[in-house]
């Protein structure tokens, strides 16, 4: 096992801890700490990826271990949030909707190395949906409402709708900026040539104005004195 320590799988492995961590919490009735874990294993898991790359040590076992602690963490803990805060006052449709929800995580897993597109993720990512069912628990939403959010979120990470990454996100943004930028240096220009225009059209009228009055007539003065 030597081999794969390392940073990345480090980071990793202190997401699946978090992720344990907020399942314990949510056993014993802290929601609210439950979602501090959460929101730890997301921190986490947006860093380990960063620092495979960078150290280059990317590879099936990382990912593997990514997508258990994925599962404990944004899965099976925000269900148990979910249902230990709201969803245990409908014991047979809160119980089918948490159990829909770590399901679909775990096939949003099976998939996510499947699918070979860089810009865009193919369902919803697992993270931000354990966030939004983790924050559902806390808020303490009506049964109602608590159950559709889970299994909305549910559908949406077994969907085929199309997410852009934050690495296109940001080129987007990047883009927006650049054409942004581009707009308004073309209307300074703009203004700046009606600017010029207006002042060589000035310039022409008062030369055309001059010019009339060298064309009029000059009179000899009267003379007296005859």
């Amino acid at each position: 096992m030597r081999q794969y320590v390392n940073a990345a799988n480090l980071i990793t492995s202190g997401s699946l801890a978090a992720g344990v961590l907020a399942v314990m919490l949510a056993g014993d009735g802290r929601p609210g700490s439950a979602l501090a874990a959460v929101g730890v294993a997301a921190v986490l898991d947006s860093v380990d990826g960063y620092v495979a790359r960078r150290t280059s040590v990317s590879g099936p076992f990382g990912s593997h271990l990514d997508s258990l602690a994925d599962l404990t963490a944004f899965g099976l803990a925000p269900a148990l949030i979910l249902y230990h805060g709201v969803l245990h006052t409908v014991p047979v449709l809160g119980a089918g909707a948490c159990v829909a929800f770590v399901v679909a995580g775990g096939w949003r897993l099976a998939r996510f190395p499947l699918v070979e597109d860089r810009e865009h993720f193919i369902g919803l990512p697992i993270p931000p949906a354990g966030l939004i069912a983790a924050a559902a628990g806390v808020l303490s939403l009506s049964d109602g409402a608590a159950t559709v959010v889970c299994l909305a979120l549910a559908l949406l990470m077994v969907s085929a709708f199309a997410v852009p990454t934050l690495a296109e996100v940001g080129r987007l943004v990047i883009r927006f900026r650049t054409v942004s930028i581009a707009a308004l240096r073309g209307d300074h220009a703009l203004d700046g040539a009606r600017a010029r225009q207006g002042a060589r059209s000035g310039r022409h009228d008062g030369e055309r104005h001059h010019e009339d009055r060298d064309d009029q007539p000059v009179r000899a003065p009267a003379l007296t004195g005859e």
